[in-house]
């Protein structure tokens, strides 16, 4: 178990040493974050999702400009309407050409066709404006949806930074404990040879260097893990060695915002909450366009016909104006209006739902940060008093005044003082971006700052 414990050791020593020489698997928090923002998957799915509400947005407004088409058509027929039109298009009618026997039996006439069509859409009831302001109001809560998806993006991204910081940190306390622990063990063996000290001790020593050996290989089993869920995030898919900077020996000495204001801020920049609004709006707005299919609809076409059958060729211009309206469809412009009311409907429920879950958002990581806080705080002290319990126990001990058990419980103590002061810590920093994303406050700043 020793030769194991002391190649895994060598290992992460190694590892440490190339990060502090610049290793390339080094990275910063703002490395990390701006890495992870180019490469999820994630987010360049929102990112595509932006980028068609776009296209679907120009889509309807386009429907509001001019058609201009083109058509070509080619038949072959004996139809004697058809034969009959393709000469009155040609300009080529004869008298000879009502005579009823050529009239119902012609020969087979071959008639080309070309139309250049301008269709302007002069009035549609409303349909037009209320599906461009549909689709402008959805491509927005898309654009809002990708700058949500962003920030949580950054907050996994610092978190599973802080748990590789938090893992390295209890690696190196885990280290210090087992070397302490390897140290009495190896002097009560001493002790117990020369017959200076009973041999429960000897055992009691070697129990306890086990039981910190074993801890110190689960911290460096956390951290192989901790590493691995960062390079996850960062979208690394190589196995490339990843490396944190030390995680910061204090927390930010801010004061904790007003609950009252923060839960302000939030409803007022929530990014997603504002995509709620967008999607409200875009459902107002094709309920309106759904009540406009009841309304009459006004088209101008002008069209450039040319013809040709072969024997002669002729164009003409056709203008009109067409009005039309639906007298009946089957309930289904009321089917839609009934669909596109409840829709509205559920859009303005999404809105409250979120308002009410992003305050509980808010007062959650509030409460958790002030917790982490007071906790810090506490555990700040233990770890000084824990440290010089151990010292004046080492004290008695060496004059004979203590038994080992009181300098192995002192020694865990610490070792267990100065974990929760590293997991309070980490709780503290984790605390502020927890609660930065929970009132859309984007981007933490780096080390040394409030995040």
């Amino acid at each position: 178990m020793n030769n194991r414990f002391f190649i895994r050791t060598f290992l992460l020593l190694a590892a440490a040493l190339a990060s502090a020489t610049g290793h390339a698997g080094l990275f910063t928090l703002e490395q990390a974050i701006e890495h992870a923002l180019a490469h999820n998957p994630v987010l360049a799915a929102r990112k595509s999702g932006v980028e068609a509400a776009a296209a679907r947005r120009e889509a309807a407004r386009g429907a509001h400009h001019p058609e201009l088409g083109l058509s070509l058509s080619a038949v072959s027929t004996d139809n004697p309407l058809e034969v009959f039109g393709s000469k009155l298009n040609t300009r080529r009618v004869t008298a000879g050409d009502f005579d009823p026997a050529r009239l119902n039996d012609p020969n087979r006439q071959d008639i080309y066709h070309a139309q250049l069509a301008l269709r302007v859409p002069v009035y549609r009831g409303g349909q037009l404006t209320a599906r461009s302001t549909a689709a402008a109001e959805n491509a927005s809560a898309h654009e809002r949806h990708y700058e949500r998806t962003r920030e949580l993006v950054i907050f996994q991204t610092h978190q599973a930074y802080r748990q590789v910081q938090q893992a390295e940190q209890a690696v190196t306390i885990g280290l210090e404990t087992a070397n302490a622990a390897r140290d009495h063990a190896r002097t009560t063996g001493a002790l117990a040879r020369t017959g200076r000290t009973v041999v429960s001790d000897r055992l009691t020593a070697e129990v306890y260097q086990s039981a910190m050996e074993s801890q110190h290989e689960q911290g460096i089993t956390r951290l192989e893990q901790a590493r691995s869920a960062l390079r996850l995030t960062l979208g690394l898919t190589d196995g490339t060695a990843v490396e944190a900077a030390p995680l910061p020996a204090a927390v930010p000495n801010t004061p904790l915002p007003v609950l009252t204001e923060l839960e302000t801020v939030a409803i007022a920049r929530r990014t997603d909450l504002a995509a709620a609004h967008a999607q409200a709006r875009a459902s107002g707005a094709e309920l309106s366009g759904a009540r406009a299919a009841h309304r009459p609809r006004f088209d101008v076409i002008a069209a450039r016909n040319h013809f040709d059958d072969r024997e002669a060729t002729a164009s003409s211009t056709t203008i009109m104006g067409v009005l039309s309206i639906d007298l009946y469809s089957g309930r289904r412009h009321s089917a839609g209006i009934d669909a596109a009311t409840a829709e509205a409907q559920a859009a303005q429920w999404q809105v409250r739902a979120l308002e009410q879950a992003i305050r509980h958002e808010v007062r959650s990581a509030h409460a958790a940060l002030s917790g982490a806080i007071r906790r810090h705080a506490l555990s700040q002290g233990n770890v000084e008093r824990a440290r010089e319990n151990v010292r004046l126990v080492r004290e008695r001990y060496g004059q004979g005044r203590t038994i080992l058990i009181d300098l192995l419980q002192a020694e865990r103590a610490l070792l267990e003082a100065r974990q929760e002061e590293l997991t309070a810590r980490v709780q503290v920093l984790l605390g502020w971006a927890e609660l930065d994303l929970a009132t859309g406050k984007g981007t933490p700043p780096g080390d040394g700052a409030k995040p």
